[in-house]
């Protein structure tokens, strides 16, 4: 079974039971975090992310790529200089000598010893959609090949302007273990689920999200959709 983080109303009926019942606190605050004092709340974060980790649940990718690449690998852990390499084995034909020196250059000067450890092998996941079209995504799904490759490059300068040409605009939804994803906060399964559920009920209230990576591929079979968003 894969659990949609933002479907709350889909979990078993002992959790939606304990779930309406807290609709009063959820009309009445806009954060979750205001309704910890409250142990019911604290509770059934915990017991939802309980039955959440002896599951999977749905994580979210967003990506500039080539669909077809992502049906047929799923996505692929590699450090960045694998990435970077690759790209210009399938790709170099677009850019003129200079444009591939100035790359190669802007790569050298940003992928430093002390940046790479923090995404090399890594692969980044969001689990609600809550950032789509912020500035983050903006770049993710404008520009191909994802931070390894285009994070030195914009939107109004040449070489960003031919890596929004390749590949499309993709959210991709994976079905993970829980145990395999490192978060950065305790219990974050219950608390995305009873945050959507904060968010059916009081639609002022701030959606919690969480951003998560792990270090295992995602195999074709994991991916549960691919979904192609507007230019």
């Amino acid at each position: 079974m894969v659990i949609d983080l933002t479907k709350p109303l889909r979990l078993p009926k002992a959790f939606t039971d304990r779930l309406r019942t807290l609709d009063e606190l959820c009309r009445k605050y806009d954060y979750l975090e205001s309704m910890f004092k409250y142990s019911c709340v604290l509770e059934l974060v915990k017991d939802i992310d309980k039955h959440c980790s002896e599951r999977k649940v749905v994580g979210i990718h967003y990506t500039r790529a080539i669909p077809e690449q992502i049906r047929e690998r799923g996505l692929l852990v590699r450090d960045g200089g694998e990435i970077r390499n690759t790209f210009l084995t399938e790709h170099r034909h677009r850019f003129s000598l200079n444009e591939i020196d100035f790359i190669k250059s802007c790569w050298s000067d940003f992928f430093t010893e002390e940046y790479c450890p923090a995404r090399d092998k890594r692969i980044f996941f969001n689990f609600t959609e809550v950032a789509l079209g912020n500035s983050s995504s903006k770049f993710l799904i404008g520009l191909y090949g994802g931070e390894q490759i285009m994070m030195c490059f914009d939107f109004d300068d040449s070489i960003g302007m031919k890596l929004s040409e390749i590949g499309k605009p993709l959210l991709i939804r994976c079905a993970l273990n829980p145990s395999k994803v490192k978060t950065f906060t305790e219990y974050p399964w219950g608390k995305i689920l009873v945050s959507s559920y904060h968010n059916l009920i009081n639609p002022e209230a701030c959606i919690f999200d969480q951003d998560g990576y792990q270090s295992i591929a995602v195999t074709k079979d994991d991916i549960v959709n691919i979904k192609v968003l507007p230019e």
